[in-house]
């Protein structure tokens, strides 16, 4: 036996009086114990003995202990705190975080526990190692000696107890923990009852409680709100448990361990709220909503009548980009309690996503309104001007709406046609609400079915290009072509752009159109003489990948045609959506001696602020206004505009939709630079284009009485 074994079987002897029983236990319990403890003396810091599951769980031999401190055990950082928490004793009674340095190197984290004990005649204390992770493992390791079982037990952060059962539940042991949970000192329950402790409710229950765990073989867990002294109410979660007798006969003592849960069940209240409500606005989110509606569909009783509304905050983006997110975020916890107002005890408003709302309304209330009075009243909400932080903005929404259970008795059904709605919604130009029709479902799939047969048409290359000449007014010449695409399917023959560009957009699949435009215009282009431009449109929609102007570079690499002879068209919405990296990327192409155009003008709201914005080349007057310039003084005037913004910006004028010889004869005066339409000449594929331009005579041109070039 070693000196730290010999001088534990001595202190054990000091300890319990010299009772050879009660020594040889606590011996037995101490170096055998699977819980890593140990004895030290406060003034030296010395190890005066450690147990076996100490030496196994450090590494370091009981000589090596013999000749160490506690601080041995610890390294530099944590000797300070060590030797004031020896001097205070404020490591005693109470769980303390450590690192420790095993016999290896190695840290590790511990959690201790000391307390003050008598060894070997003198003042010592001893130190109760656990792993944090591990704290539930002492409890199971208590000792049967009943001063080690005094020091483990009190320095639990755990609520423990034991009742004797044949003497009406009385408490033999309650721990610290235990008393903090009630607000009670462990001495004043200590051989007293429920009925003694608690109100006479509590007491019942805790009693009824008792009797059902001493009746049943294994642990029960109770969780229940307990009225502390200062009347405040404690989530305890306890587990009861009948100590078997040793000779098998009824159990006697009842253990019970208990955990103030309040905290983490608020936490968890805290969470699930969390993820079943959007963290802006406070409104139920998707989930939530969902269920909600479920709910309320599959009621046993009566299902119930109530409209499902979609709403999408029109053109929200540009509040973000104009005003930035914290504008964007304002809006949006407005636009929620608006709603949620509007709603009342009638309805429940989510946020679905982004700025996308839904509001159910229940239809079959006394006092309830109808679907269309209730759309009409979320668009009033919208009439009133938003502050966002200082600034004022209006504000519109688009509405869908689907009747339940009419349109559909599944949430995601519902939520699929009240989603077709708003897009009908948003098709008609935004502002304004539709309801759910049949006819949205297969136009819906008319569409994903068209995704389908484009994807296909680009893997089998059934686009093409058509090319409609542009003729310069100043010299009568071809000035360049403007690039069409068309699709060739292969059983509803040639397609129209109007048809399937929308639907690229929606997908994505523009951007690899666009591409193949591209590059296809530019050979073409190629082929042709050195004064004859093709001009290409852009989407809106190719200007979010930054593969633009490298695709651009490449395809005029490739054909090796000068960038001078390429124009780009956009629409004013290209620089309407992320104006500064649109801008950035229309400098860079213009830079690269690429020409830019504006198409459509005089259609928007806000162009001559974009012409401000950016050095265009051209400017391209929509068609809308070369149709009445004969008849109507404001198309006339609109013309006589175009054609002074042309000269003060050094920009050159072409008008689109060219039909009669008349509306030449009065663009030609009021002098604008180009013209495009049908009266020159339709639009035709490559090979036509060639044959065009060398059939192609200036006097022909000149002789606009008897024009006929088009047919």
């Amino acid at each position: 036996m070693t000196q730290l074994q010999d001088r534990a079987t001595a202190g054990s002897r000091a300890a319990t009086g010299g009772h050879a029983a009660e020594s040889d236990d606590f011996r037995t319990l101490f170096v055998t114990h699977p819980t890593p403890m140990w004895v030290y003396d406060p003034q030296t810091l010395k190890f005066l003995t450690v147990n076996d599951a100490a030496v196994t769980l450090y590494g370091y031999s009981r000589e090596q202990y013999g000749r160490m401190t506690v601080l041995d055990i610890r390294p530099d950082s944590e000797r300070e705190r060590m030797r004031t928490a020896v001097r205070s004793l404020s490591d005693l009674g109470r769980p303390e975080r450590w690192q420790h340095v095993k016999a290896n190197g190695e840290l590790m984290e511990v959690q201790t526990y000391g307390r003050k004990v008598r060894f070997d005649g003198v003042d010592a204390i001893l130190a109760i190692v656990t792993d944090r992770t591990e704290v539930a493992r002492a409890y199971r390791q208590a000792s049967d000696t009943r001063s080690l079982l005094d020091s483990i037990v009190s320095s639990l952060p755990i609520g423990v107890f034991v009742k004797d059962m044949e003497d009406d539940g009385r408490y033999l042991i309650y721990n610290a923990a235990c008393g903090e949970i009630v607000g009670l000192e462990p001495g004043g329950v200590i051989s007293r009852t429920d009925r003694a402790i608690f109100s006479e409710a509590q007491a019942e229950q805790f009693m009824l409680q008792d009797r059902h765990a001493m009746d049943t073989a294994g642990v029960l867990v109770f969780e229940e709100n307990v009225e502390r002294c200062d009347r405040s109410l404690r989530t305890i979660r306890t587990l009861k448990r009948a100590i078997p007798a040793a000779d098998g006969s009824r159990p006697r003592y009842l253990v019970g361990i208990s955990q103030d849960i309040t905290d983490r069940r608020d936490y968890e209240q805290r969470i699930a709220h969390i993820a079943m409500h959007d963290s802006l606005t406070g409104l139920p989110n998707r989930s939530f909503f969902s269920h909600q509606v479920t709910r309320l569909l599959t009621e046993e009783a009566r299902p119930r009548s109530f409209a499902l509304l979609y709403i999408d905050v029109d053109h929200f983006k540009h509040i973000n980009d104009s005003r930035g997110h914290p504008a964007g975020d304002a809006l949006l916890v407005e636009v929620a309690r608006r709603l949620k107002a509007l709603a009342g005890e009638y309805g429940m408003v989510s946020r679905l996503g982004g700025d996308e709302f839904a509001l159910i309304f229940l239809l079959d209330e006394p006092g309830s309104r109808d679907a269309a009075a209730l759309a009409r009243g979320v668009m009033d909400l919208f009439s009133e001007p938003f502050d966002l932080d200082g600034a004022t903005e209006h504000v519109d929404c688009s509405v869908g709406i689907a009747l339940a259970p009419r349109d559909g008795d599944d949430v995601n059904v519902l939520l699929r046609n009240a989603d077709l709605a708003l897009y009908a919604a948003k098709g008609d130009g935004r502002s304004t609400y539709r309801f759910y029709e049949g006819a949205m479902r297969l136009q819906a799939e008319r569409r994903h079915d068209l995704t389908v047969e484009l994807r296909q048409a680009l893997a089998a290359g059934q686009f093409e290009l058509h090319f409609q000449p542009v003729l310069s007014l100043a010299d009568d010449r071809i000035s360049g072509f403007e690039a069409l695409v068309r699709w060739r399917h292969p059983d509803r023959g040639l397609i129209g752009p109007a048809e399937f560009i929308p639907v690229a957009e929606e997908t994505g699949l523009i951007t690899a159109l666009g591409d193949w435009v591209i590059r296809e215009a530019c050979r073409t282009a190629a082929k042709w003489p050195d004064d004859i431009k093709v001009a290409v449109n852009l989407s809106s929609c190719q200007f979010r990948q930054f593969g633009l102007l490298a695709t651009v570079v490449s395809a005029l690499d490739e054909a090796k045609l000068h960038p001078s002879r390429l124009e780009l068209e956009i629409t004013e919405s290209v620089l309407l959506a992320e104006s500064g990296q649109n801008l950035q990327i229309l400098h860079a192409l213009r830079d690269l001696g690429v020409r830019i155009a504006m198409d459509d003008f005089g259609t928007g709201y806000s162009s001559l602020s974009y012409l401000r914005s950016f050095p265009f080349d051209k400017i391209k007057m929509d068609r809308s206004f070369v149709s009445g310039i004969c008849t109507d003084p404001g198309s006339i005037a609109i013309v006589r505009a175009v054609t002074g913004l042309g000269s003060g910006f050094n920009l050159t004028t072409t008008a689109e939709g060219v039909e009669t010889v008349e509306q030449l004869t009065r663009l030609r005066s009021e002098g604008f630079s180009e013209i495009q339409g049908y009266l020159f000449a339709r639009p035709m594929p490559g090979a036509d284009a060639a044959r065009f331009i060398a059939g192609f005579r200036h006097e022909q041109f000149r002789g606009e009485e008897s024009l006929s070039l088009a047919s």
